[in-house]
């Protein structure tokens, strides 16, 4: 990490949202992003914002068993704020190159308003300092789910939830590292204003250099994000900030000129505009979204990509559809299991409740929107989870009610792109341990003629 200057103010804030969020249960993204317009910061200091924030929620547990075992600390007995203190200068003593005399003043300056326990703090940050290489985790080979769930930062029952379903522990273990690395900026060119090589020349020319997505035909990995929303490309609609898995998952629809297609969860519009894209602004994209928000900013981001085919509906509207769909698209609103790269406190509020009620509420989902399909159309099911629960158990259960929906693997229409994706049973699936992208499922289905 740089030695550049990094005033106090942006180490108070790393503790101001990590209590918001852990206490509260608030979204770090959306706490960051609301500071920032309010408060001045440099670009070193919200970088450092960003890295301690997201950094220590995707090591909370292994940080919390290092300041337990380097030292006389007892988490569970202390005050959140004292916690914290001791979260970040861990992370910042195990995970940064800054040196112990700056972690400790840290220690020193952030307990400033904690007089009670300042001594304590900064006794307990030179312990841990001191202690951290010769922390003791439990046996890899003889507790298995306990040494990943510490040492990768994991709930118990999400490390024992995968073992179970992946029957692999070197792949669980794979997973839950990949999960606690920074994913990289992707981008998709729009397709009705660019292609991807004149965007990348027009980004690199403007100090954004980039290189090619591994699979999306559409997709560049950026090296620079730092101002990014507000460079001219990104004004005039020639992209938008999308991950590659999410770019494949839209592309499953095969969305077509002239087709009539629904995007029935459209959300912010991400997938929307791109099936607009793919669509090249011809024949009829319906959006639904129970979210007048999201609708709005799906709206403002569609006039910007110079997307014209589409049109947002309420539910009334929707039902004008039954029946009459080429492509139904359900991006099912799910746990979130496959981007805990991006939303590593996803992990510390989902519990084994949720999962269940989400399952329910997205077979309720499918069965409902499935009527809007036309017979010899499709329907596309996808979710940015990796719960078996959430994917494959919904859409079986819904092909066993509906006998005139059956799968059609993917790699019909491009087996070049999907063909490392589809497993025996014709469901796409991306994987972060496999294919350095978040967490997808999707499935395509065909209603008989």
């Amino acid at each position: 990490m740089s030695q550049t200057f990094i005033r106090q103010k942006a180490y108070s804030t790393v503790m101001y949202v990590l209590n918001s969020t852990l206490s509260e249960r608030k979204y770090p993204d959306i706490l960051i992003g609301g500071i920032f317009k309010k408060e001045d910061f440099s670009t070193s200091e919200k970088a450092t914002v960003n890295e301690f924030v997201y950094g220590i929620l995707r090591h909370l547990t292994k940080l919390d068993y290092i300041i337990q075992h380097a030292s006389s600390a007892v988490i569970s007995g202390l005050d959140m704020n004292i916690i914290n203190i001791l979260r970040i200068c861990t992370y910042q003593a195990v995970f940064t190159e800054s040196s112990p005399a700056r972690t400790v003043n840290n220690a020193v300056a952030l307990s400033v308003h904690f007089e009670k326990f300042s001594g304590f703090i900064k006794r307990t940050v030179e312990a841990i300092i001191r202690n951290k290489d010769a922390v003791a985790f439990p046996d890899k080979e003889n507790a298995q789910v306990e040494y990943i769930s510490i040492y990768h930062s994991h709930p118990v029952w999400i490390v024992e939830k995968w073992l179970k379903e992946l029957g692999n522990i070197n792949d669980v273990e794979a997973l839950c590292r990949a999960n606690n690395t920074v994913p990289p900026l992707l981008i998709r060119a729009n397709p009705l204003k660019t292609s991807r090589a004149s965007l990348q020349k027009v980004m690199h020319d403007g100090g954004y250099p980039s290189s090619p997505a591994i699979f999306s035909p559409f997709g560049l990995v950026v090296s620079k994000k730092e101002g990014i929303f507000r460079t001219d490309e990104f004004s005039k609609g020639l992209f938008e900030v999308q991950d590659e898995g999410s770019q494949l998952i839209t592309l499953l629809t095969g969305a077509a000129p002239e087709e009539t297609v629904i995007d029935t969860c459209a959300g912010n519009g991400g997938k929307t505009l791109f099936i607009s894209g793919m669509m090249n602004n011809k024949g009829t994209l319906i959006a639904f979204e129970t979210h007048s928000g999201k609708l709005g900013n799906l709206r403002r981001r569609a006039e910007r990509a110079g997307a014209t085919n589409i049109k947002t509906v309420d539910i009334e509207g929707l039902q004008e559809y039954r029946g009459r769909a080429d492509c139904v698209f359900i991006d099912a609103p799910c746990s979130g299991m496959g981007v805990f790269r991006r939303n590593p406190d996803a992990k510390w509020r989902l519990t084994a409740r949720d999962i269940s009620e989400l399952a329910a509420k997205q077979k309720e989902i499918i069965r409902q929107y499935s009527e809007l399909v036309k017979p010899g159309g499709r329907l596309v099911y996808a979710t940015c989870t990796i719960s078996r629960e959430e994917n494959e158990e919904v859409v079986k259960a819904f092909l066993e009610e509906n006998k005139d929906f059956s799968v059609i693997p993917p790699t019909r229409t491009n087996s070049d792109l999907f063909g490392r994706f589809i497993g025996e049973d014709g469901f796409f699936r991306s994987l972060p341990h496999v294919h350095e992208m978040d967490g997808f499922f999707g499935a395509v289905m065909m209603r008989e003629l």
